[in-house]
C-alpha cells in the first residue's frame, strides 16, 4: 500500500516521544510498519524495535506486514501479555516469581476459584442465593483489580473506614477470598493472566537493574492501539521508554475496551508521562467511502471532550440505508434478502459482515441466512461445547453413566448422527464405570467410527487435559467436571474452520481492526444500542483508584464509539436496520443514534420501510390429542418459554432434576403450608415455632447441593422471620394449598393456590414467590388463571 503525506510525515519523525492520533481506516498498522523501515534503514538493529500490540491476530499481521517492509525477521513484535510473559521467564525470580510456573485461565480459574469460595464459606458470597453467579464477578474484579495497579491492602482499608456498612462488608469478603486466591496461586505455582502485566511492572520498579537492561535492549518501542490500554499496560510502556523513544498510535473513538479497564483518556495520559512529546493527526481515512466517513463522524461529533481530527475520505460510494421494520422477523429477511441480492450481483459472500451488539441479536440473522441458503459462518456465536458433534457425545458419555438420564436420551432419539452409538452403549454401560475416561472415548470412537473433526478431536484433548491434572480418571469424575466448566460459562473457541467464501457474523467487539465492502449493523434500537448501563455489584469504589482513572466513563459515549467502529469497518456500502417489535409485546425506539446519523444529510443516506413479516405456520407433525386438554400455569409458561421444554416436561413427562433453588422454594412453601394450617386451627405462630417447623421441614428433605446448604437454610430462616414480622401470620388464612379444577372454553385448567384469606372487601389470594421478583407480564396471567380458578373453589 503507497502511503500518504500523512502518513510518510508520522513514519519520518526524528528521536524523542510520538503521538500519532489516527481515526478510523487512516492506515495505523502501515504508518508503523513504515516507522520500523525507517529505523532499520538508519542503522538500528530489528532486535531492538519492540512492537507492542493489543491482540495476537494484531500481532500477527503486525510482523507479517513489517518482515515484508525489511526481508528480515522481527523477533520483538508481540502482545503486552506475550512480552510479559518472556520477561518473567528470563527474570521474574527477582521478584520471587517460581520457574517453571503455570498460567491459570478459563474455566479451570473459575472451578479453582469457586472452590476457594465455598471452602471459605464467608457468608457475605456463600449467603447469597445464587453463590455460582457471584464468581464471574467476584474473577472480574480482581482483574480491574491488576490492571489498575490497585494493591489489596488500599481496598482492604476503604472497607474498613467507609460508611456503606454493607457494601464494606461484602469488599472485606472479596478481600478474603482474593488472599486465598493469591496464596493458593503461589503455592501451585500458577499465576493468572493479568498477574503478568502487574509481576512484570512490579519488577521493573523494584530492579532498576532489571529495567535498564531491557530500555537498552529496546531503546525504540512502537505501540499500537494505545486507547485500549490499561493502567498496568500504560506503567509498562512509561517504564522501558522513559528515556527512549516510545511511538505510540491510537483513536480515543475507538475505545470500547472499558469492561477490561481500557479508557480513551490514555492518549492524554501518554503527555503526562512524555510532555515533551511530538503529536501528529491523521484524518484522512483510506478504506471506507465519503459517505460512510461524513455519517460517522456527524455520529461521533457528539461524544464531549475528543482528540481533534479531520475525518474525511475522496473515495466515492453508494448511499448509506437506513431500514426501519416491522418487527425482528422482518429485519432479519431484510438482511438475509439485500445479501442474496448483493451477492447475485456479483459480491463476493466474504466480503460482507453482519455486525452485532451482542450475539443473541446475531441469531435471527443467522437464521434468515440458513433459510436463503446463503453460505456463512458465526464467528464466536456458539461456543465449543455447543457443537453439535461436541453435545451428540457428551449425551453418550453421560447415557453410559447413567442409563436412566432422559434428558441425555431424548438428544440420542432425535439426532440420526447417533444411531450408530446404540449398540455401543449396551456394550460398555457396565465397562464404562471402571474404564479410564479416556480409554473409554477413544474405544468409543474407534468402534463407532464418528467423523473425528476438529472438535472431536479437541474433545479427547480435554478429556485427556482433565485425566493430567486429576487423580480420579473415572467416567463419572469427568462428567462431574464438565457441569463446572459448563456452569462457568468459560467456553473454549471452537476448532478454526477453513477459510470459505462466507458471510461473516460476528459481534462489533470481535470486527475491530478488520474491514469489508459491505456491512449491515442491526437492531439499532433503544436499550440494545444503545445499551444501558449498570452499575456492577463488585465495581471498585473510586477513592481506591490512581486519580488518573477515577470517575466513571461516559457509558453512552462508550456505546456511541462501538457503533462509530462498527460503521467504519464498510468500504462501500453500509445498512443500519431496527424494528419496532422483537420478541414479546414491547414497542421499541429507535436508536438516538440514528437520528445523529441523519444530520449527515440527505445525500448521505436514504431511508426504507419493512412490512411484517408473514408467520407461517408450522407443519403439524404430531397426531392432534382427541382426549381432554388439562392445562395449569406452569404448563402455559413452559410452552410460552420453549415448546420443547413443554413437551419434554408436561407430554413425555421426563424427570426434571431440581436445583437448589427449586428445593429452596419446595421447603419455603411446605413451612408456611404448615404455618398457615396451625393459624387455622386458631394457635399463633411465633418465631420460635417457625424456627422450628423450619428445622423439621429441613430435616427431612435432601437437598441437592450438600455445601450450599447452609447458605440457603440461613436465608430461608431470614426469609421467613421476615414474613412474620410484617405479619404474614397475623390474619389465619381461610384456605392453604387450596385446588381448583375449572372448565375454561372446552379445556381445563387445573392449580393450586397457596392460600386464600376473608377481608373485609372479599376474597385476597396469595401466592409465595422465593427468588427474584417474576415479570409483570407473567404475574398478571397467574392472578388471572387463579382468579379464574378461586372462582370455582370458594
Amino acid at each position: 500500500m503507497k502511503l500518504g503525506r500523512e502518513q510518510l510525515r508520522a513514519a519520518a519523525l526524528g528521536s524523542g516521544p510520538v503521538r500519532v492520533v489516527a481515526g478510523a481506516g487512516t492506515g495505523k498498522t502501515a504508518v508503523i510498519a513504515e516507522r520500523f523501515r525507517r529505523l532499520v534503514a538508519s542503522g538500528v538493529a530489528p532486535e531492538s524495535i519492540l512492537v507492542m500490540t493489543f491482540t495476537e491476530r494484531a500481532a500477527a499481521q503486525m510482523r507479517q506486514r513489517i518482515e515484508g517492509l525489511i526481508d528480515r525477521p522481527a523477533p520483538a513484535v508481540g502482545t503486552f501479555h506475550s512480552l510479559a510473559l518472556s520477561w518473567l521467564r528470563e527474570d521474574g525470580r527477582t521478584i520471587g516469581v517460581p520457574p517453571g510456573f503455570g498460567i491459570l485461565t478459563g474455566a479451570e480459574r473459575w472451578i479453582f476459584t469457586r472452590e476457594l469460595m465455598w471452602g471459605l464459606a464467608d457468608v457475605a458470597l456463600t449467603g447469597d442465593e445464587r453463590p455460582d453467579d457471584l464468581v464471574g464477578p467476584l474473577l472480574q474484579m480482581l482483574e480491574r483489580l491488576k490492571q489498575e495497579l490497585v494493591p489489596l491492602d488500599r481496598l482492604a482499608k476503604w472497607a474498613e473506614v467507609t460508611d456503606d456498612a454493607e457494601r464494606g462488608e461484602l469488599m472485606r469478603a472479596c478481600m478474603r477470598l482474593f488472599r486465598a486466591y493469591e496464596r493458593e496461586c503461589r503455592k501451585r505455582r500458577w499465576l493468572d493472566f493479568d498477574d503478568l502485566l502487574l509481576l512484570a511492572v512490579r519488577m521493573f520498579e523494584q530492579n532498576p537493574a532489571v529495567l535498564q537492561r531491557y530500555a537498552a535492549r529496546h531503546p525504540h518501542l512502537l505501540v499500537d492501539e494505545y486507547q485500549d490500554l490499561n493502567l498496568a499496560q500504560e506503567r509498562i510502556v512509561e517504564l522501558i521508554a522513559r528515556d527512549g523513544d516510545p511511538f505510540v498510535v491510537g483513536d480515543d473513538d475507538q475505545s470500547i475496551y472499558r469492561f477490561r479497564g481500557a479508557s480513551r483518556a490514555s492518549l492524554e495520559r501518554f503527555l503526562g508521562s512524555f510532555p515533551n512529546a511530538t503529536t501528529i493527526t491523521l484524518g484522512r481515512n483510506r478504506r471506507s467511502s465519503r459517505r460512510i466517513v461524513a455519517a460517522a463522524r456527524a455520529l461521533i461529533d457528539h461524544n464531549p471532550d475528543r482528540l481533534a481530527k479531520d475525518l474525511r475520505s475522496d473515495a466515492p460510494g453508494r448511499p448509506l440505508l437506513i431500514l426501519e421494520c416491522e418487527d425482528g422477523g422482518a429485519e432479519a429477511a431484510a438482511i438475509a434478502s439485500e445479501i442474496r441480492r448483493l451477492i447475485g450481483a456479483g459480491a463476493a459472500p466474504s466480503s460482507i459482515a453482519v455486525l452485532c451488539r451482542t450475539h443473541a441479536i446475531a441469531q435471527p440473522v443467522a437464521r434468515a441466512l440458513v433459510e436463503l441458503r446463503i453460505p456463512h459462518v458465526v464467528i464466536g456465536g456458539h461456543g465449543f461445547y455447543d457443537r453439535p458433534e461436541v453435545r451428540d457425545l457428551i449425551a453418550v458419555l453421560r447415557v453410559l453413566r447413567d442409563p436412566a438420564d432422559e434428558i441425555a436420551l431424548a438428544r440420542a432419539e432425535s439426532r440420526p448422527e447417533m444411531v450408530r452409538f446404540a449398540p455401543l452403549v449396551e456394550r460398555f454401560t457396565s465397562a464404562a464405570q471402571s474404564l479410564d475416561v479416556r480409554d473409554l472415548f477413544y474405544e468409543l470412537m474407534e468402534q463407532s467410527r464418528y467423523p473425528a473433526t476438529p472438535n472431536v478431536v479437541r474433545l479427547g484433548e480435554t478429556i485427556g487435559e482433565f485425566c493430567e491434572s486429576s487423580p480420579d480418571h473415572s467416567l463419572d469424575a469427568y462428567l462431574r467436571h464438565l457441569e463446572l466448566v459448563l456452569l462457568s460459562g468459560e467456553d473454549e473457541e471452537p476448532a478454526p474452520i477453513d477459510a470459505v467464501d462466507a458471510v461473516q457474523v460476528m459481534t462489533i467487539h470481535q470486527s475491530k481492526g478488520l474491514e469489508f465492502d459491505i456491512v449491515f449493523v442491526p437492531s439499532l434500537v433503544e436499550g440494545r444500542l444503545p445499551q444501558y448501563g449498570r452499575s456492577p455489584r463488585f465495581e471498585l469504589p473510586p477513592a481506591v483508584l490512581e486519580p488518573l482513572v477515577r470517575g466513571r466513563e461516559d457509558v453512552l459515549a462508550e456505546e456511541r464509539r462501538l457503533l462509530y467502529v462498527a460503521m467504519t469497518r464498510a468500504r462501500l456500502g453500509l445498512y443500519l436496520t431496527w424494528a419496532k417489535h422483537y420478541e414479546g409485546g414491547r414497542r421499541w425506539r429507535e436508536s438516538r443514534f440514528l437520528a445523529e446519523v441523519r444530520q449527515a444529510g440527505p445525500r448521505i443516506l436514504e431511508r426504507a420501510e419493512v412490512a411484517a413479516s408473514i408467520s407461517v405456520p408450522p407443519e403439524v407433525v404430531l397426531e392432534p390429542s382427541h382426549g381432554e386438554v388439562n392445562l395449569s400455569y406452569s404448563g402455559m409458561t413452559a410452552y410460552r418459554d420453549c415448546p420443547r421444554q413443554y413437551w419434554y416436561r408436561h407430554v413425555r413427562r421426563l424427570p426434571v432434576i431440581p436445583s437448589a433453588e427449586a428445593v429452596h422454594g419446595v421447603i419455603l412453601h411446605e413451612v408456611l403450608r404448615q404455618a398457615g394450617e396451625l393459624r387455622r386451627q386458631g394457635h399463633q405462630v411465633g418465631s420460635g415455632r417457625l424456627r422450628s417447623i423450619h428445622d423439621e421441614v429441613w430435616a427431612g428433605v435432601e437437598f441437592p447441593d450438600p455445601r450450599r446448604a447452609p447458605a440457603f437454610k440461613r436465608i430461608g430462616a431470614a426469609e421467613l422471620e421476615a414474613y412474620r414480622v410484617r405479619g404474614g401470620f397475623e390474619t389465619a388464612p381461610s384456605f392453604v394449598e387450596q385446588p381448583f379444577d375449572v372448565a375454561v372454553d372446552g379445556w381445563k385448567l387445573r392449580g393450586v393456590i397457596d392460600r386464600i384469606d376473608r377481608t373485609d372487601d372479599g376474597w385476597r389470594i396469595i401466592d409465595y414467590k422465593s427468588g427474584r421478583p417474576i415479570a409483570r407480564r407473567r404475574r398478571d396471567l397467574q392472578v388471572a388463571l387463579y382468579a379464574l380458578g378461586a372462582g370455582s373453589a370458594l
